[in-house]
This record gives structure tokens, sequence and C-alpha cells, in this order.
């Protein structure tokens, strides 16, 4: 598995509560009659989230109402490591990072590997235990324990010991290499309070799912910790004043559970609430709101930031058009696609057309950029490809193959009204070089079968989290749907590129950093020469909140202050962001 780049929305919204701090007193105001300075009034923020999360504690729980735990996750705890706005890895929980030059991080001759890790001095959980290496090796046991039924990444199931020499150090053991191995960036080893949880996980674990802990009992590692939860409607997060970063500016968070995407628009209009979490809007829904306070004066704080990479899979096993098989068709295919007017359409130019899975602000983009190839609206292009392939243009404007077949690509979707705009989108696009296009939004039904959503024909978008381990698995041959796997492999389309597979292979082991760069160039110059997928576009989501929140500062220059909001938006918006996360203050 590769590093993984940390832009969801989530993190952004982190950063940005974070380092809320309240705004000035206005000529004196804060002033008593006697002079006297007066103490700052508390400051609340009140956000709305999708849906009610069932557990608080990292690692638990994988449903969809989980994933808005997601979104409060690092203002309630913290990790051993996090990137910065660029991909760059920085300690968090950690001191340090391991690293083979200082014996940190040792590789053997067979394979295995030894990380050592130490503990930032001061951190505290939330009841005032402060933070050991018992809690970190607990929560590797945990998240590995095959009777919890947890969803373990890679990771846990890599590592087979931690050694706890004192307090503040651990020592992990690895089975293999992993090139991760000093970027624990998720929850995959918590930490879990040992002190809570350590004797019941001993005595009676199977009664661990039950612990209210995992719920309305949580305690963690962030800057805000959990004060009240009333179930159905909202979380009541405050200030920690034991953070070891040093207290948050925003005294008290509230979380309302809005589930209906109407109501958390007119709460916002309404001002009940101040903002929205990832996902509670979708894009359109975000800019109406937006609109709707500009248009009243207002000056909100919108930030669109890309979180998936959407490509589109192309059928390899028995495609219709056989033609598929060709690169020139599928290059020809995505010069037909109008892209940039899919972005201009979807988030009015607030995204980006994509060439590669790597956004042009990560770190990786300078080590690529040179090296794949690029395919812009090019209709000439794109029908001189199709020529070379033996399709013909007729005189009614349409495409014939070498039989005096009319040319056809069936384009497969998911419902939602974005999906089907994008699929009118490139259906037009398509259509004006005369390709005939044979749309299908599929039922619920159709796409709970993986059967069947493995079986189209020609062409089916699909959209992934922008993390390399994800891509890496969906253009991986061995990898294919299958009814072997029960349709459960990552490569919808069974696309299989030899040196793309060994270059793929490869990427999980290599550690020399200047391997993992030359790896890195293979692997992008061959997807984008070969096409496997079909890239198309970064989709965003939006971090919005009203007038009078803005960004002041981080509060742990070490680990927090450069995981900016700014971490995955386009290039050209860089400078925006950048502007709006220097400083949070709520009015």
């Amino acid at each position: 598995m590769i590093k993984t780049k940390l832009l969801f929305m989530w993190i952004a919204l982190a950063a940005l509560v974070v380092g809320c701090a309240p705004a000035p007193s206005r000529s004196g105001a804060g002033d008593d009659p006697g002079g006297q300075p007066r103490a700052a009034a508390p400051k609340t923020l009140t956000m709305a989230v999708e849906n009610e999360p069932k557990f608080l504690a990292a690692g638990f729980g994988d449903s969809s109402a989980d994933k808005a735990a997601s979104n409060l996750r690092l203002a309630l705890s913290q990790r051993l490591a996090t990137f910065d706005d660029r991909g760059e890895l920085l300690p968090m929980l950690a001191v340090e990072l391991p690293s083979q030059e200082r014996g940190t991080w040792v590789v053997r001759p067979d394979g295995t590997m030894q990380t050592t890790y130490r503990l930032q001095p001061g951190v505290t959980w939330h009841d005032g235990a402060p933070l050991t290496s018992a809690d970190v090796a607990l929560g590797w046991r945990v998240m590995g324990d095959k009777d919890f039924g947890l969803s373990v990444s890679a990771v846990t199931r890599l590592i087979t010991t931690i050694d706890t020499p004192d307090d503040s150090t651990f020592v992990m053991e690895w089975a293999s290499p992993y090139p991760s191995a000093n970027a624990i960036v998720s929850d995959d080893v918590g930490p879990l309070p040992a002190h809570l949880l350590g004797e019941q996980y001993q005595r009676e674990k199977d009664r661990l799912m039950d612990h209210p802990y995992l719920s309305h009992e949580f305690v963690g590692l962030g800057p805000y910790r959990l004060s009240e939860w009333e179930r159905g409607s909202h979380l009541v997060l405050k200030a920690y004043d034991g953070f070891y970063g040093g207290r948050a500016k925003i005294d008290t968070l509230i979380v309302r559970f809005i589930p209906n995407p109407s109501t958390a628009v007119a709460n916002l209009l309404s001002g009940v609430v101040d903002g929205i979490l990832p996902r509670t809007l979708d894009f359109t829904q975000a800019m109406f709101v937006k609109d709707e306070w500009a248009r009243t004066g207002k000056h909100p704080v919108a930030i669109a930031q890309p979180t998936h990479w959407r490509q589109v899979y192309v059928q390899f096993n028995d495609p219709r058009p056989v033609e598929l098989l060709d690169v020139r068709t599928r290059r020809a295919a995505l010069y037909a696609l109008d892209r940039q007017g899919l972005v201009d359409t979807l988030f009015a130019g607030q995204s980006q057309v994509s060439d590669t899975f790597f956004p042009p602000d990560d770190v990786k983009w300078d080590w690529v950029k040179d090296v794949i190839a690029r395919y812009p609206y090019d209709q000439r292009r794109a029908l001189d490809l199709f020529g070379q392939v033996g399709w013909t243009r007729g005189s009614d404007g349409l495409l014939t193959n070498a039989a005096g077949e009319r040319v056809t690509f069936a384009l497969w979707t998911t419902l939602g009204a974005q999906y089907e705009q994008e699929m009118a989108i490139m259906g037009d696009s398509w259509k004006a070089v005369g390709i005939t296009v044979d749309p299908l939004i599929q039922t619920q039904a159709q796409n709970a079968d993986k059967k069947f959503v493995a079986s189209f024909p020609s062409f089916n978008p699909s959209q992934i989290p922008i993390k390399q381990d994800q891509v890496l698995a969906r253009v991986y041959g061995p990898n294919c749907a299958t009814e072997e796997n029960r349709w459960n492999g990552n490569n919808r389309g069974c696309s299989s590129v030899p040196s793309l597979d060994r270059a793929n292979e490869a990427l999980q082991t290599a550690i020399d950093p200047v391997r993992v760069r030359e790896l890195y160039r293979d692997f992008n110059r061959m997807l984008t020469e070969e096409l496997p997928v079909l890239p198309l576009y970064f989709s965003v989501q939006v971090v919005l909140f009203r007038e009078g929140v803005t960004n002041q500062n981080y509060v742990n220059q070490r680990a927090i202050a450069r995981r900016a909001a700014r971490h995955s938006i386009h290039t050209s918006r860089r400078a925006k962001l950048q502007a709006a996360t220097r400083k949070v203050a709520t009015t």
C-alpha cells in the first residue's frame, strides 16, 4: 500500500475549528466602565452533519452513518502522523517519524522491518490520564482482533507485534516491507485508552463493543472533548483545556444531525446553524446557500475541495465495441470528451480536469507532470484516431465500423442528479463526433448487484477517494471482478496491462525514496498512455460557514499548523484558501 494523502474534507474542518479565535472588541467595547478589559464572551459554533454516528471511537463502525464520525474525529482525537497541504508527512502524536537514517526504521534482508516511535510529552486523554505506548498497543490489538469483525487495513495486518519498552516508546515489528510504515495517518493502531478499556478487553472482550466509551462516554486526545450527546438531535463539544497543542479558541461546538438537505438549507438561511460539515449538502445546494447569503450582503466562507478522483472504467472483458481493446480507441474517446465543460457545468469551474490521480498541489505532481500523457478536448484528433481503427464517418455524421455497423458506446452510471448530468454531457460530446450513445442509469437494485455492475459493455464512470492505494487497486489486473471472487474485484473493467501491473506490485514494497519516485513516474506514464481508465476530473465537496468565521491561527504549530484546509484545493484556488485559513474567528 502507498502513502495516502489526507485530503478528506473533515481534515479541513478540523483545522478550521481548532484554530478559531474570538473577534477583537471594537472601540473599547470590551472594557468595563472602570477601563479594565472584560473577559471575552464564550464563543459557540453550530454545525450541521448529515447523519448521526453510532460510534465516535476510531476504527469502529463502517456504515454510512459512521462516516459522520470521521467528520468529527480530528476535533476529538489525534493520530500518530498527518500530511500537510502538499502531501508532506508530519508527526502529530509522535515526536518524530521513523527514519532509516536515524536508525528508527530498520529494513532487514528478509523483508521484515522494525519501526520505533516516541510519543509527544504532555499529551493527555480528556479525563486527564496521560497517553502512553500501552494505548497504541491496545489500539492495534483491538483493531486486528477478528472477534470484533472490524474493517482492518493492511497496516494492522502487517504489524506482527508492538513492544512497549517504556511509557513513551513503542516498537513495531512488520512482517514484510511496507512503504508507509512511517506514515500511519489513519486509525489503524488507535490509540485506545488502556486505563479505560484494557482490563475489559483482557477479561470480557465480548462486551467491549457495548462499552459506553465507544459512544456517549467517549474520551479522546483532541482539542475538543465530548460534553453532551442527545440521541437523534446533536452533540456538544467543549474546548479541552489540557490539549497539548494549546486550547482551542472556539469554546463550544454544537453538531446537529440534519439528514434532510432541504432542512439543512433552511437552518443555514435562518441562522439556526453557522455552517456544514462535508457531505451534508451537495455542491449545488451549498452554492445556493452561499449565493443567498451573498445576495443579502453577507460574506460567507465557502471553500470547494477536491475529495475524489472521477474516472471512467473501460470494459476489457468482452467489450462492445471490440475496438476498445485498441488503445487508439480509448485515446480518441478521451480526446472527444469536453471535460472542461463537465467541470464548468457540475462545479461552476471550482474543480479541475484531471490528467491523473494526483492533483497539481500534491507534492508528487512534481514527480510525474513531465511524463504523463495529456488529452485536451480535440474533436479532429479524436476522429483521426477513430479513422485509424477503421471507423468512418458517413454523410449523416455517424461513425460506422469496417462492417458498416453503427458504432455505439454503452454509457452506464448510477442514480443521482450530478451523475445523470455528467452522462448527458459525455453523451453529447461523443455524439458530436458521430458516436451513437446507449445510456443506462442503474437502479438501486442493479447497483447492488455486483455481477450486473461488472457487466457494463463499454464505459462506466466511477469515483474513488484520492488515495494512491485505492487507485492502484482499481487498475491492477489480478483484481478483476470475476465469478471466482464473487464479483468483488476492485478492477471493475478487468483491464490488464502487464507493465502497469509490475509497477503496481513494485510500489507495494518500495521504500527507497529514489526508487519510489521512479516507480510513480513509470506508473503514471503508463496509466495515462494505456488508459485502462479514462480520467475525468476531481469531484469536490464544500466547507461552508456564515460570515464572521475566519481562520485566525492553528493551535499546534508542530503538527496542526501545516495541516491546512487548503490541502486539496485546485492550484488556482490556493491563494484564496490560504487567505481564508490564516485566521479563524467568529463574530
